[in-house]
């Protein structure tokens, strides 16, 4: 029998020791990453009014939820949204936090999906993807919204991967994932999810018809033969797709209409191929990713040249150019595309812009350039990026001068000029000393990622701006027709009134002539005793009464106070010029204001506007 020895006598490599926790620092990297990107979505959620596509959806599910709501049923265009709503509605009440907070949190998860692919992308390039889009504007709006748009990127990042882990392992499982993705893309998600499916089958296709144009003699991942997709488990996949749509769609058969959902999304569908929405331009989507990701597209498209010339070209960045090419086309053809449908083109951007950053990030320098090299000249090009755009924005200010291009109006400050070709001077002055010291690739991978960094610190501000602070300036070229946040105070006025004339619970009588699938029927969601009339002879006597502004001296058969709400506001953007297109862009600064695109008045009765009844009930 061994005999027993103190601890301290026993060798340092026979000792059995605690497995110790190590953190690696990619794990810190993207914890920072996920808090800041967490609150970035969630802070001042609630502050920010519903606009008319989210309204109709939460009062479909809110309706529901709450049958004494006054309103007819509405059948929702996203399945998956109305299922959420239903859920946060029933556990924290109706409000613009309950409708936006599961999407923000899958927006937080979009962000984070690249991780799925680490073994195809390698660890680098995944946490670049990452960053772009945590710092992406686009990303931060969309996340910010009720856009079941979320979803559907969602789906497809999931498909993706069961696709490639079906083609490495050949396990049902992965393809009964990749086809459930694929069947909540087409009836689950949102209108245009069918055309999302049809853009990655054609960029699959493409990625086939370049493998067999191109001469390669290796490949880090072959595409997989015909044969075995040809063996995929349609028999299996296919009825658990068919049931997945049905149970989700009815609410696990707690709301069994719910399955007419189905059929109002496939029908939205095919109206966006022809009908546009109100206020918004041809290809909307097309130019509010080029409005807010110019650089993401300057390096795309660069990326796109490289893959298509490079002869060594992994088969996934091939995809990603499919994807982008077939995405962006999808954005040109179909009409009923909004801000939020910009995803289409920026996540493929994103995945390609990771190719060229990556490069620059880890591309090889010169055996006697330290390594910190790069980084010190990519913090100096960025301060100095931020130089420029401090004087670029004055410069800005100083060209909107008229309505008319005249240039003998404008006086712009010398000083401005002076800043910015300083800025520029220095940058080639820093770029030839560089260049002697380290390296010429040195000095251009530097230069390029601070140019980078500066676009992805300015891009979460300009989408907070979207998201929070220009929510209801219709001169945020993101929303063309925005909720006025004087809704806001619409429902704070009617809530008070609730409070003094029926103790606070909402039995207040209200007659009100607009849409009952609209804004102003979201506010009005709590008062069940709400009657939505067709003409203002129907409201003659009553107590509180909402009409639209174009009737200014209704006859209401009586006294009443009236005060004007704007709902949306609206501005046309086609009064910029070449001279105000500047500070339009760089500051949202214009010669002309918003105007209310619709506002109603609300009438309350003198009696009640005067506080008699609560008085006399004292």
């Amino acid at each position: 029998m061994d005999s027993i020895q103190p601890f301290e006598n026993v060798r340092t490599t026979e000792r059995l020791l605690p497995r110790q926790l190590v953190v690696r620092g990619e794990l810190v990297v993207y914890l920072l990453v996920g808090l800041l990107a967490l609150v970035l979505r969630v802070a001042q959620l609630d502050v920010v009014p519903l606009n008319t596509q989210e309204a109709r959806q939460a009062l479909a599910a809110w309706r529901v939820v709450y049958p004494e709501a006054a309103g007819t049923v509405i059948v929702p265009e996203s399945p998956i949204g109305f299922a959420i709503h239903y859920l946060t509605f029933s556990v924290l009440g109706s409000s613009e936090f309950s409708t936006r907070i599961v999407t923000a949190l899958a927006s937080l998860l979009l962000v984070f999906s690249p991780l799925l692919f680490s073994a195809l992308f390698g660890k680098t390039r995944v946490l670049i993807m990452v960053f772009l889009l945590a710092f992406s504007p686009t990303m931060l709006a969309v996340g910010r919204m009720d856009s079941p748009v979320v979803w559907t990127f969602l789906c497809v990042v999931i498909g993706l991967w069961g696709v490639w882990k079906y083609h490495l392992h050949g396990l049902t499982r992965y393809s009964l994932l990749a086809t459930v993705a694929a069947a909540a893309i087409i009836f689950l998600t949102e209108p245009t999810g069918l055309f999302v499916v049809l853009a990655l089958i054609l960029a699959g296709l493409f990625l086939v018809w370049m493998r067999r144009n191109t001469v390669e003699e290796s490949e880090p991942l072959a595409i997989p033969p015909v044969g075995k997709w040809s063996a995929w488990p349609w028999g299996k996949t296919l009825p658990v797709a068919l049931l997945s749509i049905f149970l989700v769609s009815t609410l696990f058969m707690l709301y069994p209409a719910g399955v007419s959902s189905v059929g109002e999304l496939l029908g939205a569908s095919l109206r966006g191929l022809t009908t546009p929405r109100p206020y918004l331009p041809p290809f909307f989507a097309v130019l509010t990713t080029l409005y807010y990701e110019p650089l993401l597209v300057i390096i795309g498209i660069v990326a796109s040249f490289v893959v298509i010339t490079g002869d060594e070209i992994s088969w996934e960045d091939r995809f990603l150019l499919g994807w982008l090419i077939f995405g962006t086309a999808l954005a040109f053809l179909y009409a009923g595309t909004g801000a939020e449908h910009a995803l289409w083109m920026v996540i493929p951007l994103v995945g390609l812009s990771s190719r060229i950053i990556t490069n620059l990030v880890v591309g090889g320098e010169r055996y006697f350039a330290p390594r910190w090299s790069r980084w010190l000249i990519a913090l100096i090009v960025a301060a100095l990026s931020a130089m420029i755009s401090v004087h670029a924005q004055a410069v800005a200010r100083s060209l909107m001068t008229t309505p008319a291009i005249d240039l003998q109006q404008v006086n712009i400050n010398p000083q401005n000029l002076i800043g910015i070709v300083i800025a520029i001077l220095l940058i080639l002055i820093g770029y030839f000393l560089a260049s002697s010291e380290w390296g010429e690739g040195t000095s251009i991978r530097g230069g390029v990622l601070g140019v980078v960094a500066f676009a992805m610190i300015t891009g979460l501000g300009v989408g907070w701006q979207i998201a929070v602070n220009n929510s209801d300036n219709a001169v945020e070229f993101w929303s063309r027709n925005p909720t006025s946040n004087r809704t806001i105070q619409l429902r704070q006025t009617i809530l008070e009134l609730a409070d003094r004339e029926t103790s606070g619970f909402p039995e207040l009588a209200i007659s009100a002539m607009v849409p009952d699938d609209g804004i102003v029927a979201w506010v009005l969601r709590d008062f069940p005793n709400t009657t939505f009339i067709a003409d203002p002879t129907a409201a003659r006597g009553q107590s509180v009464v909402i009409l639209p502004s174009t009737f200014a001296e209704p006859d209401l058969g009586g006294a009443y106070v009236g005060q004007v709400v704007s709902v949306t506001n609206g501005w046309d953007f086609r009064t910029v010029n070449i001279l105000n297109f500047p500070a339009w862009w760089l500051q949202r600064r214009t010669l002309t204001t918003t105007l209310p695109n619709d506002a109603v008045t609300l009438w309350l009765r003198q009696d009640i506007y005067n506080g008699v009844n609560s008085v006399l009930t004292q």
